[in-house]
């Protein structure tokens, strides 16, 4: 069966995991790559893949089905705009833009355009997950009391990045606004935040090295997140559920075993991508999904600096 030939705008970190994620796929094959970067050009050659220097000459060059956007967040809009011109489906990767502003806009220019436009909330495609959602659903665990998202690096990304990224919520916290939202179906609401103090000095003040949100649930209970920038074992994601009739941990991102969960979720993400395109259901995020999930950042990053 022919593969569906995806176009990769931006080969930075982001860019490289999709890579590798797609070099098992049966369904979908990374075609072409576009970036401004001789170096990051340079990279790409033992992947074997047609190699550009931007994303219109890439398009140009034909022979694609869709276009993964991998490039910084401040670049969403912008590249999704050109790509929607030339009717490519797209797959852009969280958190489509770096405001509720700017994903809305990336949702109306491709309805206008009459594109599909997925955003790459990979968690929706762990395993783990998804059963622990199926239980939610099913009031397995009775009414639901806390649901707690961990998101805990294990070294902090470079000063110029925590300088850019638009601070830890929008960052790493939209990750798990997105995953509170889709494993209990309720909306998220009356933020409060509370930073911790530490012996390392912070970049920004929306990106302090661990904070904490307490967040309303909209059936009544609880959401935590916990976002932190030094983890001396490992990156690491886990979730806790507190119901009513049970308890349920998942620890689906963590060491040593957590790349292997990232890519399979990855590559997972990608094929059903393909499927969405050609006109199959999608488990995938759409851009609402992305507007709501910037708009608890947002509201996050509001709480965090009236706090400070």
């Amino acid at each position: 069966m022919k593969k569906f030939r995806l176009g990769l705008v931006g080969a930075g970190r982001m860019g490289l995991v999709h890579l590798r994620a797609a070099a098992d796929s049966a369904l979908v094959e990374i075609a072409a790559v576009a970036d401004p970067s001789v170096a990051a050009r340079e990279m790409l050659r033992p992947f074997g893949v047609a190699v550009h220097a931007d994303a219109m000459a890439m398009i140009g060059a034909g022979g694609l089905d869709g276009v993964l956007i991998a490039t910084p967040s401040p670049t969403h809009v912008a590249t999704i705009a050109a790509v929607a011109a030339r009717g490519l489906p797209i797959l852009c990767e969280k958190p489509c833009g770096i405001s509720a502003v700017q994903a809305k806009e990336a949702a109306a220019i491709a309805e206008s355009a009459g594109v599909h436009l997925q955003i790459g909330y990979w968690r929706r495609f762990v395993p783990e997950l998804k059963a622990l959602r199926e239980r939610i659903m099913a009031h397995s665990l009775g009414e639901l009391y806390l649901v707690s998202c961990f998101q805990w690096d294990e070294t902090p990304p470079p000063a110029s990045f925590r300088a850019s990224g638009g601070g830890a919520f929008i960052d790493m916290g939209v990750h798990e606004f997105d995953q509170l939202r889709w494993l209990t179906g309720q909306e998220l609401e009356d933020y409060r935040v509370a930073a911790a103090s530490t012996a390392f000095a912070e970049v920004v003040p929306e990106d302090p090295d661990a904070v904490q949100l307490l967040c309303t649930l909209s059936k009544g209970g609880n959401g935590l997140v916990s976002l932190g920038r030094r983890f001396p074992i490992g990156d690491a994601c886990w979730v806790q559920a507190f119901g009513t009739m049970d308890f349920a941990e998942s620890r689906f991102f963590w060491p040593p075993a957590g790349e292997a969960v990232f890519f399979a979720a990855l590559r997972a993400q990608l094929e059903d991508f393909a499927r969405a395109v050609q006109g199959q259901p999608s488990a995938a995020a759409t851009a609402a999904d992305a507007v709501a999930a910037l708009v608890a950042a947002e509201a996050a990053t509001a709480a965090l600096r009236q706090a400070r």
